[in-house]
């Protein structure tokens, strides 16, 4: 293992010289984590783990933006890891995922996720070394049945750590400005409030409404006829469905049109006479 061999406080050690050891294991870190699919996938995963894992270097973790999300998996793959996590499909169909969310969660781009040592020896053989869950049931010396349990754990959380990452990144997107320059901001009144305002406001419109009825001239809405009138004809058998009850007015928009029609036979006749 390397080590630095001289150590000191100066300002130009700490900026420069300093730097050259954290930043040897982190590039041999992301290389060995790429080639561990090929001939270092026959390290069992507790080796592989010590090689990744290094106390006197600690390789500081980055909280993961959507668009860096994006370049490994889809939001629809994000979907297929949370039905798995929820028992809703079976692991074969996120095997495919597995290298892509090893890669996150052990080049520390999964923000402060933390799995335990067989949780992180169980994604890094499946994901990495792409070993079947046989053979790194016989590695670790689990039974399937227990392995696959802490896997979906495993999957679970690092799934919650993802959906995290979509809704601060919609969030994000709904506070911003629009074109025109206006944000959109919460409202001041909740719905209930809003409601109810607008149902005094109907309230007054309609209490209007019926003042202005009131005050209109309702008397040509009437029933024409006097009770002795219409006791007369309730009290004839011969009455109908369909009963008429002298008014005593006459409709002068009925009789308008007769005396034009008569006025114009009229005038045809003195015509013809000529």
């Amino acid at each position: 293992m390397l080590q630095q061999l001289h150590v000191t406080d100066t300002e130009e050690y700490t900026d420069r010289g300093g730097r050259w050891l954290p930043e040897f294991f982190a590039d041999f870190r992301r290389r060995f984590i790429s080639l561990l699919g090929y001939q270092f996938s026959r390290f069992v995963p507790a080796l592989a783990l010590s090689v990744i894992q290094n106390k006197a270097c600690k390789i500081p973790v980055k909280d993961l933006s959507k668009e860096e999300l994006d370049a490994y998996m889809t939001n629809y793959d994000v979907k297929r890891l949370e039905m798995y996590s929820n028992n809703m499909a079976d692991y074969h169909l996120v095997m495919d995922l597995l290298p892509a969310l090893s890669k996150l969660y052990f080049l520390n781009l999964m923000g402060s996720t933390h799995l335990s040592a067989v949780q992180a020896a169980i994604l890094l053989g499946l994901g990495l070394q792409h070993k079947t869950v046989d053979i790194l049931s016989s590695e670790l010396e689990l039974p399937s049945s227990q392995l696959l349990g802490l896997f979906n754990r495993t999957v679970r959380r690092c799934v919650q750590y993802l959906n995290g990452v979509m809704e601060h990144s919609v969030e994000k997107g709904m506070v911003q400005p629009q074109a025109d320059g206006s944000a959109l901001n919460p409202v001041a009144k909740s719905m209930h409030q809003e409601l109810e305002e607008v149902a005094k406001e109907l309230k007054v419109k309609q209490k209007a409404e019926l003042d202005k009825l009131k005050k209109e001239n309702l008397a040509q809405y009437a029933i024409k006829g006097s009770d002795e009138d219409w006791g007369k004809i309730l009290a004839s058998k011969s009455s109908r469905s369909i009963v008429s009850v002298k008014s005593g007015e006459k409709r002068i928009a009925e009789e308008e049109p007769k005396i034009e029609n008569t006025f114009k036979k009229k005038k045809t006749k003195k015509r013809f006479d000529t």
